[in-house]
């Protein structure tokens, strides 16, 4: 069943359409994702919403494949990640 989750990210309100039994990893990934963010945010050499959300992206993605995702497991919690990543960023920058 699928449901609909309240996140903040940037300091946003946004409802993000997940299934229950992945709820836990759509937080996680929100958390992970405002931890980039952050980050870029406090380099301080990166101006704009869209700019900073697209080097999190870029840095998240260098993450993943520089990472040994040898094991099966690995990888399916990987993608389930990335999924979870890729439709927050969307409703982001819809929003934008």
């Amino acid at each position: 069943m699928v449901k609909q989750v309240d996140v903040k990210i940037l300091g946003r309100d946004f409802q993000i359409a997940c299934p229950e039994d992945e709820e836990e990893n759509l937080m996680k990934s929100i958390e992970y994702l405002n931890h980039k963010i952050e980050e870029i945010q406090s380099q301080g050499n990166i101006v704009g919403v869209d700019k900073t959300i697209i080097m999190a992206a870029l840095n998240i993605t260098h993450e993943f494949l520089n990472q040994n995702a040898n094991s099966d497991v690995h990888l399916h919690t990987y993608k389930n990640k990335i999924n979870d990543f890729n439709k927050v960023l969307d409703q982001i920058l819809e929003s934008v």
